[in-house]
């Protein structure tokens, strides 16, 4: 098989327009980590319902239901389309909810409605500047990536903190409404001329094939390039393990039969969001990715923490806990390096939602299996089973080494363009 040169890519950090770019995403990441952590707080202040709690949680993957076709969309028409609709979406949901709990009116028939408009304008904004980037800074399209993912590592660290802090200060409300004005943030780097570039218009010619078909068009170059295919594949039993129902139970955990206190779990959890950042940040440092490298190391650390933590004393549960996070973060960050710099310009979108989808099943399955096994097995239990699911990343990852190469999209994938673009 014919390679590629490994490119060269400079720090993104030395250009400009990539650091007010980065900010503004930031700030408004700063909101939606704020927005997560204090929406499910405040709801249970209002109504001390666990059932609306869950049911407002649960719209959040629920957008990953439609994600192909969101993607779709954005390779069709472009992302410029996209960032600063999405972001007016989110808006009017936002400030719709903020004035329904200002005055405690929680009526699920209106509350959900809401809810869902800032988690769907959320996916178009995300979907939108994740398939920009690319064309917003092609010097270093993949490492800039990286560098957005260790920012929204960082975010969700200071969400909570921010919430911890500004409760007491302006309450629950006040972070929302706080949330709501951070969308202007991205909207002010779009007025400095900060923004993907307008798609040009197709010419003239048979009519373009429906958004399904284009999705399995996607499909069919992922297929084609196997870097790209094996290390979303190789990552599936990690995102698994990893999922939320990993520090629910991680925290329980600690808690219940361990005995810990509330200050050594939010040590713990301190810890391996430091982790998770240290993970994230070493990738995105890499001037070349080594996927195959990133991945088995992640596969073996993870499934060796996971099943060392059945048995371990705190301390040492402690330490395998923020191994594990650490391994995560650098899988997720890697996954996004491959597919930036691996994957056709007009194949992004699709594959963000393809994947998207792909590793929510995943993400929703882990919390509905780990009680289950709890609660007839035994803690230990699940430990071996999230430690064997974990191992099951190392064959896929031998399958990835012969196709780890660092250059640019495959032949494969450049010579055969999606029936959309053909047309």
């Amino acid at each position: 098989m014919q390679t590629v040169p490994p490119q060269q890519e400079t720090p993104p950090w030395r250009d400009q327009r990539f650091l007010v770019f980065a900010t503004g995403n930031f700030v408004n990441n700063l909101g939606e980590s704020a927005y997560k952590v204090g929406l499910p707080l405040y709801l249970y202040q209002l109504t001390g319902s666990l059932t609306v709690m869950s049911l407002t949680a649960a719209l959040a993957p629920a957008v990953l239901l439609v994600s192909p076709w969101v993607g779709a969309m954005v390779d069709r028409w472009g992302p410029r389309l996209f960032v600063v609709p999405g972001l007016a979406v989110q808006l009017v949901g936002a400030v719709g909810l903020n004035l329904c709990l200002a005055g405690a009116h929680v009526s699920p028939a209106v509350l959900f409605p809401l809810a869902a408009l800032v988690q769907l304008g959320g996916e178009l904004y995300r979907t939108g500047w994740i398939t920009g980037v690319r064309t917003m800074f092609p010097a270093n399209p993949a490492r800039s990536r990286a560098v957005l993912s260790s920012l929204f590592t960082a975010s969700n660290i200071a969400g909570p903190l921010l919430v911890a802090a500004g409760a007491g200060l302006v309450g629950y409300l006040g972070l929302l409404w706080f949330n709501a004005a951070t969308f202007l943030a991205p909207v002010a780097v779009w007025l400095l001329g900060i923004r993907p570039p307008a798609k040009a218009r197709p010419a003239p010619g048979p009519r373009r094939p429906g958004l399904g078909r284009e999705i399995l068009d996607g499909w069919h170059v992922i297929r084609r390039e196997k870097r790209v295919l094996y290390a979303e594949l190789a990552s599936l039993p990690l995102q698994f393990v990893s999922g939320v129902g990993m520090l629910t139970f991680l925290v329980w955990y600690l808690r219940s039969q361990q005995g810990a206190s509330t200050g050594t779990v939010s040590l713990a959890q301190g810890l391996a969001n430091a982790g998770a950042l240290a993970g994230s940040t070493y990738v995105a440092a890499r001037a070349t990715a080594r996927p195959h490298v990133v991945l088995a190391v992640a596969a073996a650390v993870m499934t060796a923490a996971t099943l060392a933590m059945g048995f371990a004393p705190v301390p040492v549960f402690v330490l395998c806990m923020t191994a594990f996070f650490t391994m995560r973060s650098a899988v997720t960050g890697v996954a996004a390096v491959v597919s930036v710099r691996h994957l056709p310009a007009d194949v992004l979108g699709r594959a963000e939602g393809l994947f998207n989808l792909i590793s929510g099943l995943p993400l929703l399955l882990a919390p509905l299996a780990v009680p289950v096994v709890q609660a007839h097995f035994g803690p230990t239990a699940v430990f071996l089973l999230l430690g064997a699911t974990a191992a099951l990343a190392i064959p896929a990852v031998a399958l990835l080494a012969p196709f780890s190469g660092s250059g640019g999209p495959s032949p494969s994938a450049q010579a055969k363009p999606t029936t959309a673009a053909a047309r």
